[in-house]
């Protein structure tokens, strides 16, 4: 009977050795899994921090975006250090720079080779040879003469830029100069012309005054001396100033003045001093082309160039210096 007593009791404490056992063991367990999840959730957080931090330099890196036929081209920090470096060495004009110089010459580049583009305009690679080979005063060589090939070498050397950076600049001020002819070529030969003169006004309350006192028999240049500058604008071409001031210029009588002209710069009045219908002169469809060619590309940069609004110049140009340093 002692010997079942004992062994009675020996089961026992083996059964309570086992619970307590277990119950550590599920501690255990419990306490894993919350490791385990744990970093699970320290993981994402951190991935999160990652990926967020991705995303903020990348939509902090660009600092403008252009609209083109071809799709939106992005310029970031890198493209503007590259511009930057063509402003140092001389390549552009560094004594007109400012911060937004770098920016603005990529912005209008890619405006002018999608508008050259749609217009069938483009710059040869010959073209573009007899350019460099006249900078270097060697216009009568060949582009692969071993002489001039050695200068622009050493040339490009001195500067740090590349044959293909150079040759991109010129092809650029080519394909400019061929769109400004583009404009001035689209100007017709002959047509309607009125000569004018202009008034600005800022409000529309002076330029019903000045109006009236007008009629009343006062001169315009005694009235311009109060309420604006007066503008001798010269001979303009029916259709390039737009509907509405034709319909003024080319309706009231020679030496009338028109009622006010709401405008963004306030309000116009306009004086017609003669008309004519016949030959343009040269030197009026060079300036005709050139204001329409001007019109055009504020036109273009307003509706195709997005900057960035959290862009900081300074803190840009300051960025790009120290890289090209």
């Amino acid at each position: 009977m002692a010997k079942k007593g004992k062994e009675q009791q020996k089961h026992v404490a083996s059964k309570h050795v086992t619970t307590r056992r277990l119950a550590r063991w599920q501690q255990e367990k419990r306490r894993q899994r919350i490791t385990f999840l744990s970093g699970i959730v320290i993981i994402v957080i951190v991935f999160g921090i990652i990926v967020g931090g991705i995303a903020a330099t990348r939509s902090s890196d660009w600092l403008s975006k252009v609209q083109t036929d071809s799709g939106t081209i992005t310029i970031k920090k890198a493209d503007y250090a590259d511009e930057l470096k063509l402003f140092q060495v001389g390549i552009y004009n560094s004594s007109a720079m400012t911060n937004e110089s770098p920016l603005r010459t990529l912005e209008d580049k890619y405006l002018i080779k999608d508008k050259a583009k749609e217009v069938g305009i483009d710059a040869s690679e010959t073209e573009i040879d007899n350019v460099i080979l006249a900078s270097f005063g060697m216009s009568n060589k060949s582009i692969s003469d071993p002489d001039f090939r050695q200068a622009y070498q050493n040339v490009l050397g001195n500067l740090s830029i590349s044959d293909e950076e150079f040759r991109g600049v010129i092809e650029n001020s080519l394909l400019n100069t061929k769109l400004q002819e583009y404009f001035v070529n689209q100007t017709p030969a002959s047509g309607e012309q009125a000569a004018v003169e202009t008034i600005v006004v800022t409000n529309e309350s002076d330029a019903i005054e000045l109006t009236q006192r007008w009629r009343e028999g006062e001169t315009f240049e005694t009235l311009s001396e109060q309420y604006g500058d007066l503008s001798d604008s010269g001979w303009i071409i029916k259709g390039t100033m737009g509907e509405e001031f034709d319909n003024v210029a080319f309706s009231i009588d020679i030496g009338n003045i028109s009622d006010p002209i709401p405008s963004e710069t306030g309000y116009y009045i306009i004086k017609v001093l003669d008309r004519t219908d016949g030959p343009i002169t040269e030197e009026m469809r060079q300036q005709t082309g050139l204001t329409d060619y001007n019109k055009w590309f504020s036109q273009e940069y307003a509706t195709e160039v997005e900057r960035n609004p959290k862009l900081d110049l300074t803190e840009v140009y300051a960025w790009a210096v120290k890289q090209l340093s």
